[in-house]
């Protein structure tokens, strides 16, 4: 059951060495998310999304990853299947969603972010959710189905027009970095394509020195061979570093940035749940703003 590995994974994540940070970063979320009191009514609710943060957001200074991805490395090859389990979370999506429709069993969620439309097995849809309801919450495959982790912070009708607004500034930011990313997979292409027409080159050269009795055409056909070399190897060097610098643009533009922007307006949307929550004299529209 996909209950059983989230347990076990906070239970791992929870104790010693991954929980030797959980204090400082405590502290660090709550500088985004709003400071958790003992007394708050979402006081369980809110330190089991600051868990979840702390395993599959924050990235550990130390060793740039996130708690989940240093468990999963330092598990490698581990056969306890509740450990095998976990290694599918890597997948996970943190979102901002939309219930569109909701069924005995489950539910269809679109997340604000990019309006993918998801089906995810929800049991207990019913009581959780209402149509058009917003939240943030998080997915998890399991078995080649959806399933959310069952921590939620759900924001008030009211608020709708300014978190569409916001995530569609977003996802525009966003788009910038892809369409960046595109341009160069097309240098990449074009590189593989002149790397390849010289290696076809080269081949054709070499078959042609097999059947070559002449000294004189011997020479010529090898010193251009030499030279076919050369650029072949000015190609592949040129591939190699665009696939390094893509590589990195990746991890860090489209995967790292992306994700850190996303979480980021998710905590300020939570901390904005939280001043709501304690406050009786505060307008919802003078909260839910830049």
């Amino acid at each position: 059951m996909i209950k059983d590995s989230i347990e076990y994974l906070i239970k791992i994540a929870t104790n010693p060495p991954y929980s030797n940070n959980l204090l400082a970063a405590r502290q660090e979320y709550q500088k985004y998310a709003g400071e958790i009191f003992d007394d708050d009514k979402s006081y369980e609710n809110q330190m089991a999304l600051f868990l979840e943060w702390y395993i599959f957001d924050r990235i550990d200074p130390a060793h740039d990853q996130t708690v989940l991805e240093l468990i999963i490395n330092n598990g490698k090859g581990a056969t306890l299947d509740l450990l095998k389990n976990i290694n599918v979370f890597i997948s996970h999506i943190h979102g901002l969603f939309i219930i569109k429709k909701i069924k005995d069993h489950s539910v269809k969620a679109i997340n604000l972010f990019d309006n993918k439309q998801y089906d995810v097995v929800e049991p207990s849809g019913k009581l959780y959710f209402s149509k058009n309801s917003i939240f943030e919450g998080r997915l998890l495959t399991y078995e080649n189905s959806y399933y959310f982790t069952g921590n939620f912070c759900f924001h008030p009708d009211d608020s709708k027009k300014f978190i569409k607004s916001e995530t569609k500034k977003i996802s525009s930011l966003l788009k910038v970095n892809t369409k960046e990313l595109k341009l160069q997979n097309v240098k990449l292409m074009n590189e593989n394509k002149k790397l390849n027409k010289v290696i076809s080159s080269i081949e054709q050269i070499q078959k042609k020195i097999q059947g070559l009795n002449s000294e004189k055409k011997l020479f010529k056909i090898k010193s251009d061979l030499s030279e076919l070399e050369l650029i072949k190897e000015k190609h592949e060097e040129n591939y190699s570093l665009l696939k390094k610098n893509i590589d990195t643009f990746t991890q860090k533009k489209i995967i790292r940035e992306s994700q850190s922007i996303k979480t980021r307006f998710i905590l300020k949307l939570s901390s904005m749940r939280l001043l709501l929550d304690r406050s009786r004299n505060i307008e919802l529209k003078d909260i839910y703003k830049n």
